[in-house]
């Protein structure tokens, strides 16, 4: 990718300022979770510019459908502003390496998941679809062929679908990393390395509380964060107490204070996952006020999908009953 300048950026950070007030607010998003219905939750939505033009008032059950016609249309529009698409297809390939899971599980299983997959990748899922189960591995970028390579080879070893996960978890980081140094946006790659540094913390707490083995952890660590691979080896055989003091060594003060706090609590591995990802959007809020450059491009991604992510919460809960004390408590940070 030839180097992109900070004023080439013009005109997609005017775009981006024009439409940040279309993002859900903090009040509509508090009468989302007011309503009693799936009608109206979806019927609010609508309104609030979810989903396409062809999109029936009438046929509004299908969120899932309106969630992922909403998420695609940020992504198109992304690209449409920007002078290389490059940094918005480096986070639309991770679905890429999702369909590939998939696909690769489907293939063991005996199952048919074509109609499961993800269209928000890079390759049309029919297309990864065909180039792996007729194993025209060729077509496949350098990163995604060799972790599929991987993978067929250590399931036929193992036959343990999870081996699957953890390589193509790995690749697509990996992926995402080289791309990142491509685009030559330091800020690019100092968020990769935050969205690793939050999917090894995942990794090592889940595995203390669930008693995992040594082995695992070591196999399932992700290169390339702020904390290095050998910090959390070092950890290995012992508390999270440690991993808590390695956070504030490297400035991360209050994610290892609310990690702690949500690991004495009853629900606190599900709290986990939402600390992590708001500590992403704290990051992201340094950036996006940025007059020029591709920083308030991919925060307005982020924010975009938070956002939908909370929509998404809310619906779940309405339409499993789920109270709004417990919904609230679930829901990441917004824009504000």
């Amino acid at each position: 990718m030839a180097r992109i300048r900070q004023e080439d950026y013009a005109y997609a950070v005017a775009r981006i300022r024009a439409i940040e007030s279309k993002l859900l607010s903090q009040s509509r998003m508090e009468r989302l979770l007011e309503l009693s219905n799936p009608s109206d939750a979806a019927k609010l939505l609508i309104e609030s510019g979810y989903g396409t033009d062809h999109t029936d008032n009438r046929d509004n059950y299908n969120f899932e459908a309106l969630f992922s016609a909403e998420e695609k249309k940020v992504y198109d529009f992304l690209i449409e502003m920007i002078p290389d698409p490059l940094p918005v297809h480096l986070f639309m390939k991770r679905y890429d390496y999702l369909n590939a899971k998939l696909i690769l599980k489907a293939e063991f299983l005996g199952v048919d998941i074509s109609k499961s997959l993800s269209p928000m990748g890079t390759i049309k899922p029919e297309r990864l679809l065909g180039y792996i189960t007729d194993r025209k591995l060729n077509e496949l970028p350098d990163i995604l062929r060799e972790a599929v390579l991987e993978s067929l080879d250590s399931f036929s070893q193992t036959r343990d679908p999870q081996v699957i996960d953890l390589i193509l978890d790995k690749a697509s980081y990996k992926s995402m990393m080289a791309d990142a140094k491509a685009t030559g946006e330091t800020f690019l790659v100092e968020l990769v390395k935050r969205l690793i540094d939050a999917a090894n913390i995942r990794i090592f707490v889940r595995s203390k509380i669930l008693s995992m083995p040594k082995d695992f952890v070591k196999k399932a660590l992700i290169a390339g964060g702020t904390i290095s691979e050998n910090q959390f080896d070092e950890l290995s055989d012992q508390g999270t107490d440690k991993l808590f003091e390695i956070l504030k060594s490297n400035g991360l003060e209050s994610l290892a204070s609310e990690l702690s706090q949500a690991l004495s609590r009853p629900e606190g591995l599900s709290e986990i996952e939402k600390i992590l990802d708001d500590s992403i959007i704290r990051f992201m809020k340094g950036y996006k006020y940025v007059t020029l450059g591709i920083e308030p491009v991919i925060a307005y991604l982020f924010y975009k999908e938070t956002e939908i992510k909370n929509a998404r919460l809310i619906v779940t809960g309405l339409m499993n009953r789920i109270s709004q004390e417990i919904i609230k408590e679930r829901l990441r940070l917004g824009y504000a």
